[in-house]
């Protein structure tokens, strides 16, 4: 019993002097419990605040940006509650075009958090898992057909209406992944690891119209956040005022 007490002794004691000369260790998993780790693509939004932050920030939900463009990765993703990644034009740092997996797909294939991919986050999803792209110029608004039921797609009936941009299409299902929706244009729109996580979305959820203020996509995200059992808040709009530049 004694021993038991000594050695208890020594551990808190070893704890107190790890807290007092290391606190950044100890605390850095526990700051980011609950926070999504946003991978922005797209330098476009090195200084203006993306549609998926206006989307993530006005339904509370906590998040951390790093800049995927400027070589910012998380050193251990599983500090985190997902992973979303996010529209843009450039798979730097994830799978180059001879098929090289860098960081940030490692980070895919090891799917040890809750990932969504947006746009080219469901086309990198999509190639780090062995697939291919294919040219589908596509720009407008429509309903897409759901085909599953699924926690994320919690709140909707059939079809979703969502906004697509985006210049190529994922080619076929990757082997670990079933198809979740359909569109009349590109037919893969969404869809799901058979055993993981891991979502892709060919569509943007988190883009408004001038006729859609809360747009449907936005309870897709809602639903993300909360499978990653992500932290909902109220937190303010950035201070600076950025304004919104859509895709």
């Amino acid at each position: 019993m004694e021993e038991k007490t000594v050695l208890s002794i020594i551990r808190l004691f070893a704890l107190v002097v790890f807290a007092c000369f290391f606190p950044t260790m100890l605390t850095a998993s526990y700051d980011n419990r609950g926070v999504v780790a946003l991978f922005l693509n797209d330098p476009a939004y090195e200084a203006k605040l993306s549609p998926i932050e206006r989307s993530l920030a006005e339904q509370g939900i906590r998040y951390r940006i790093f800049k995927i463009f400027n070589d910012e990765l998380p050193e251990n993703e599983k500090e985190y509650a997902g992973v979303i990644i996010a529209g843009g034009d450039s798979m730097r740092n994830y799978i180059d075009w001879n098929d090289n997996v860098y960081q940030g797909g490692e980070i895919i294939l090891r799917g040890e958090v809750p990932i969504l991919g947006i746009c080219l986050g469901h086309q990198i999803i999509s190639r780090v898992f062995g697939s291919v792209l294919y040219y589908s110029d596509e720009r407008r608004w429509h309903e897409m057909t759901l085909l599953k039921d699924d926690k994320i797609l919690e709140g909707f009936d059939n079809g979703l209406l969502v906004w697509e941009n985006h210049a190529y299409a994922v080619a076929s299902i990757p082997d670990q992944f079933e198809l979740f929706a359909r569109g009349n244009v590109t037919p893969i729109q969404m869809m799901k690891h058979k055993e993981k996580e891991i979502y892709g979305v060919q569509f943007h959820p988190e883009t408004q119209g001038g006729f859609l203020r809360n747009p449907p996509g936005w309870q897709l995200i809602k639903n993300f956040a909360k499978i990653a059992g992500a932290s909902v808040v109220d937190p303010p709009l950035p201070e600076d005022g950025r304004k919104v530049f859509p895709y």
